[in-house]
Order: C-alpha cells, then sequence, then structure tokens
C-alpha cells in the first residue's frame, strides 16, 4: 500500500502545482492588462514591476483561491484515474474505499497545514509591500475622505471630526471631550485642525476651550490659532481597507483589541479575517474529499461531467462563503460562525457524499 499512497501523493500535489501555475499564469495575463496603463504611465522597469509587484501579487491570488485550487485538482486527476479505470482496478484488487482516501488526506493536511502558516503569518508580511506598491502607484488602499469620524482616544478621551480630508491632513468641526469617569472635565472645539508634518503637531483655528472644575466653575478660553499634541496622529482618522490583510494574526488580535477600547465600530470586518484565516485552509481537507467522493464512479460523460460538477460546487461555496461574511459585517451573525458556515455546510455534504459514493 506505501507504493500505492506514494503514487496518490505524487499525482495529487504534482496536479496542484499544475494547477497553480496554469491558473496563476491567467491571473497574472488578466492583471497585467488592468494596469499596464498604470505601470507605463509611473515608467516602472520590468524589473520593478516584477521585483516589487507580481512577486507579492502572486502569493496574494494564489492563497485567495488556494483551496478552490486543489479542488479542481482532485477532481481532475482523480476522474481520470477514474476514466483509465485505475480507481476500479484498485478497488478490485480489493483496496478498501476507505483506506484509499488516506493518501489525499495526506495531502491535503499537508496542503491546509502550508496555507496556515501563509494565512497567519507569511503572506501578511508579503501584503504590507504589495499594498504599499498598489497605493504609490496604482489604486490606494486608504479612504482620502471621510465624514463624521469619531473614535476613543486613550481611555477617557473622545474624538469627532464632521469631516476629514486625509490628502490635506485637515479635519473639520472637530470636538475633543476628555472625561473623568462619567463626569466631562474639558471640552475643545474648533472650525479646523491642520497636521503639521514639520512640528510633529496639530494646529487648532478659531479654537474654543472650556475646562469644567464643577457644576458650579469652569473657564472658557478662546483662540484664533494654537497648537497641540494630543497624541493622536492623522492616521486614526483613516480607513485602511486592506490594512486587515496586511497584519499577522498576533498584530491583528492587538489590533482588535486597541480599536474596542477606542469605542472603534464596524470591527467585524476584522474579526471575521481573523477567523478565516483558518476556516478558508481547512476547507481543503473538506473539498478533499468532497472531490473525491464524486469522481470514483465510472460515467459515460468522461471527466467533463465532473469538471462541470466541480466548478459548480466550487461557485455555490465561494457565495455561501461571500453571504456569511455578508451577514456578519452587516447583520447579526457572530463573525466566527461567519467564516465557519461554508465549511460546516460543506462538511455535511462531504459525508454524505463520501457515504453515498459506489465502493
Amino acid at each position: 500500500m506505501k507504493l500505492l499512497d506514494r503514487y496518490i501523493i505524487k499525482k495529487y500535489l504534482g496536479t496542484f502545482s499544475f494547477m497553480l501555475l496554469l491558473l496563476t499564469s491567467i491571473a497574472v495575463i488578466i492583471d497585467i492588462t488592468e494596469n499596464i496603463e498604470d505601470f507605463i504611465s509611473n515608467q516602472l522597469s520590468l524589473w520593478t514591476i516584477i521585483n516589487e509587484y507580481y512577486i507579492h501579487f502572486i502569493p496574494w491570488i494564489v492563497m485567495m483561491l488556494a483551496p478552490i485550487f486543489v479542488f479542481i485538482s482532485v477532481i481532475y486527476f482523480t476522474s481520470k484515474l477514474t476514466d483509465d479505470s485505475e480507481i476500479i482496478a484498485m478497488l478490485a484488487g480489493r483496496v478498501n474505499f476507505y483506506r484509499l482516501i488516506v493518501p489525499y488526506l495526506i495531502s491535503s493536511f499537508l496542503l491546509t497545514g502550508l496555507f496556515l502558516m501563509a494565512n497567519h503569518y507569511w503572506l501578511p508580511n508579503s501584503n504590507k509591500k504589495f499594498f504599499e506598491f498598489k497605493d504609490k502607484y496604482t489604486s490606494s488602499s486608504t479612504e482620502q475622505y471621510k465624514d463624521n469620524v469619531h473614535f476613543q482616544f486613550k481611555k477617557d478621551t473622545l474624538v469627532y471630526a464632521q469631516s476629514w480630508n486625509n490628502i490635506q491632513k485637515t479635519g473639520y468641526k472637530f470636538t475633543l471631550e476628555v472625561f473623568e469617569g462619567r463626569i466631562m472635565k474639558y471640552k475643545a472645539s474648533a472650525d479646523r485642525i491642520v497636521w503639521d508634518s514639520i512640528q510633529n503637531n496639530w494646529k487648532f483655528e478659531n479654537i474654543i476651550e472650556r475646562t469644567i472644575y464643577n457644576e458650579l466653575e469652569s473657564k472658557i478660553e478662546k483662540h484664533e490659532v494654537k497648537n497641540f499634541n494630543w497624541g493622536f496622529k492623522p492616521a486614526d482618522f483613516l480607513v485602511q481597507i486592506n490594512i486587515k490583510e496586511s497584519m499577522t494574526t498576533p498584530e491583528l488580535e492587538r489590533f482588535i483589541v486597541k480599536q474596542k477600547a477606542k469605542g472603534a465600530e464596524n470591527l467585524e470586518f476584522y474579526e471575521i479575517e481573523k477567523y478565516k484565516r483558518t476556516a478558508v485552509p481547512i476547507s481543503t481537507i473538506i473539498l478533499t474529499i468532497i472531490a473525491y467522493s464524486i469522481t470514483t464512479r465510472k460515467r459515460r460523460n468522461g471527466m467533463g461531467i465532473y469538471i462541470v460538477v466541480g466548478l459548480a460546487l466550487s461557485s455555490i461555496y465561494i457565495m455561501i462563503q461571500q453571504f456569511s461574511s455578508v451577514f456578519s459585517t452587516m447583520g447579526n451573525l457572530q463573525p466566527q460562525w461567519g467564516a465557519w458556515i461554508p465549511n460546516i455546510s460543506f462538511s455535511v455534504i462531504a459525508l454524505l457524499l463520501l457515504w453515498k459514493a459506489p465502493k
């Protein structure tokens, strides 16, 4: 059986490598056609494009679709074995159907471990450079304008700006409030604040400061211009769309804790990202079982029907994944459930197909 195990593992990993190379090449060609104008307008050399962009783009696109690549690969090579009557010969040679899946599971566990390490640690470090390049030469991952920005700076300090211009590093209709418990002790309101990158502080224009000593006593000061260094920076006003993909999992967890302390909203985007980094690689095992189960029956139509079924199931998996993510970020579904519902659903399908498969 060891020889048979090695044969199937070689087929599994070899087909996956070929599919990975083929589909990644297609993705790179499509990306080149979309970004060629930006590359030319910025006068980027071929070496710069390869070394600073595509060396990071390829891991990003691979890890985004890796389980689907695995699924299609297993369907392809197993249906080929079935079409050539190799699976039938193995079963006829008294190889147990459930024993035959062992090399498939070994291969899927190896890839799952690799994908887990990549998702949690390796890929975020690569993504930092990938998104830096995109921000500089193609599209920005940071919002340039934002209305009604509010966050909690420190434990007792609330910050609000009616609007924020990231290009000019300027906020309008700004308010800062300092509390002692539930009692406000200080409030500053300004028509405009501007970040001074040379002095590394804020310039407040038309500011009104109110210091509250007690219920009966307070002091009000007005200034046309006054400089402050409260400690918060322009980055605290920003919404970086891809920041969650650029942090390792320990960094992401610390970021979520910090944002919760600030009173930030929409943290579900970051929490579901954390859970998906584990859930998506685990789907490799589930999809492998499904692919094995549906391709061991020989059909007159050959492997074509298996490819169609595989693509259909891949589409359904992605659709469920997107729906559950939306319900987690926009609805009341807990992020961990949003990340794991696709795997739970397909685990049931995998067990049913494995049970029903011809043996």
